[in-house]
């Protein structure tokens, strides 16, 4: 029998670690239900249904990784994540740096089109850890991201030659992920054993009624597919890390230095969630910020210390 590529088994692992979660959700409700009425010191009311689905997507999660790590993250994770002296570094800042750059200057256009006014609007305090909590914030989100979505899911559907395909769906994905929406805060009354599969339809339900979705949905298509592009471009995920991270460490910290002026931001910079990404002049910027990495990958980048990825010869 013809054996499962990496991201076959992703699947197959994504798709077990949600049945597990449904399976333990609602006996893992009942445990908190039955500490916080014992010991109302360590929980001092119930847990809202929601928050342990969330827990138990962590637990089970935790699990299949260590049972399934060997099948789930192959060898050429190692190639792409390996620091190559100076290189590596240096693709990292230089994405970072384009990401922050990008996003200035894109709130640089907002202010004049009176959309966002700058000043700062925190105390000293609030603003450092706002801006401390953004660069966490990037750095997790952009090393698990492009582990995640490029390294493992791109990289697997590139290697069978579907070039166009790859990118397409691996970022398709990737873009539809962000619409599934936390559930709402609710408690569970006795044993309900299918209240966890119930709870998991509920979180796609914004994905039912797709059509104001797509301006935001394209943003985020063609933000994954510039990460993949740098990602190909370099062979290794320094680059679309450091980019991913940077985007998103700058959006966090917008309202540290500033706030807009209205809640609908218009067709130019985002009408519809998630705001910014989902505007006309967001996608331009994309398209701009490809034509930098292809331009920055042709000299003096990490081209080679590494060769691009084996699927993409």
């Amino acid at each position: 029998m013809k054996s499962l590529k990496t991201h076959q088994y992703l699947l197959i692992f994504l798709l077990l670690i949600l049945a597990l979660t449904c399976v333990i959700s609602p006996w893992m409700a009942l445990g908190a239900d039955w500490v916080a009425e014992r010991w109302p010191e360590l929980l001092s009311g119930r847990v809202p249904f929601s928050r342990v689905f969330n827990r138990a997507f962590m637990i089970a999660g935790i699990i299949v990784f260590i049972l399934g790590r060997r099948v789930i993250f192959p060898a050429r994770l190692k190639t792409l994540l390996s620091v190559r002296s100076a290189n590596s570094w240096r693709n990292l800042l230089t994405g970072w740096g384009l990401g922050v750059v990008s996003i200035a200057l894109l709130v640089m256009l907002m202010s004049v089109a009176d959309i966002f006014t700058p000043f700062f609007r925190l105390t000293w305090a609030e603003s450092v850890s706002r801006v401390v909590s953004a660069l966490f914030a990037g750095i997790f989100t952009g090393v698990l991201e492009e582990i995640f979505f490029r390294g493992i899911l791109f990289l697997g559907l590139l290697q069978q030659g579907w070039t166009l395909r790859a990118y397409f769906l691996a970022n398709l994905f990737y873009s539809l992920v962000h619409f599934v929406k936390p559930g709402e805060n609710y408690f569970l009354n006795g044993v309900d054993p299918f209240a966890g599969f119930r709870h998991l339809l509920t979180t796609f339900e914004p994905l039912l009624d797709p059509v104001p979705l797509v301006p935001g949905i394209l943003g985020l298509l063609l933000i994954g597919m510039v990460l993949s592009y740098a990602l190909e471009r370099t062979g290794t995920l320094y680059l679309s890390i450091g980019l991913h991270a940077g985007w998103v460490f700058s959006l966090k910290v917008i309202r540290v230095f500033g706030d807009f002026t209205r809640d609908d931001l218009g067709w130019a910079f985002g009408s519809t969630n998630p705001k910014i990404v989902s505007g006309v002049v967001t996608w331009l910027g994309i398209l701009l910020v490809a034509i930098v990495v292809h331009r920055l990958t042709q000299g003096h980048l990490d081209r080679a210390a590494g060769q691009p990825p084996e699927s993409a010869a």
